[in-house]
Parts: structure tokens; C-alpha cells; sequence
């Protein structure tokens, strides 16, 4: 199975998460996207086992990735 990414890119004067092609949600800052697309990507992983991670774009084509959720064998 794929790994799902949650990427968080700048919007305007914040972050936004997103899911794929879908907006999930908009932040003022950096640490509460990342923060909330955790949440997201644990709860994914949780739900359905699938492995999923974080992407964070700054802006400047510059991809930095964060904590992923699989399973251990």
C-alpha cells in the first residue's frame, strides 16, 4: 500500500494542510500545522493501518519530512 502524505505548505500569512488535492486545515503557524497534521496522520494510520507521513514545503522548493505512522513487523 502507498504511504498517504499530509503536506503543509505557506498560504498568505500562515500554513495550510492539506490531504492529497483536499484543503484540511489553515494555520498561523508552522508548529500548529504540523501539529495538526500529525493528528491527522496518526488518526489516518489508526483507523486503517495505512502508512502515512508529513511533508513540509517552505516555500522555496525546499521538502523537509516529518514523523510517519506504519506498522512494525
Amino acid at each position: 500500500m502507498d504511504r498517504m502524505y499530509f503536506t503543509i505548505e505557506p498560504l498568505y500569512n500562515g500554513w495550510q494542510v492539506r490531504d492529497g488535492l483536499r484543503n484540511r486545515d489553515w494555520c498561523a503557524r508552522l508548529e500548529d500545522a504540523v501539529a495538526a497534521a500529525d493528528t491527522l496522520a496518526h488518526a489516518l494510520h489508526a483507523l486503517t493501518g495505512a502508512r502515512t507521513g508529513i511533508v513540509i514545503d517552505d516555500g522555496h522548493g525546499v521538502l523537509s519530512y516529518s514523523e510517519t505512522f506504519e506498522e512494525i513487523s
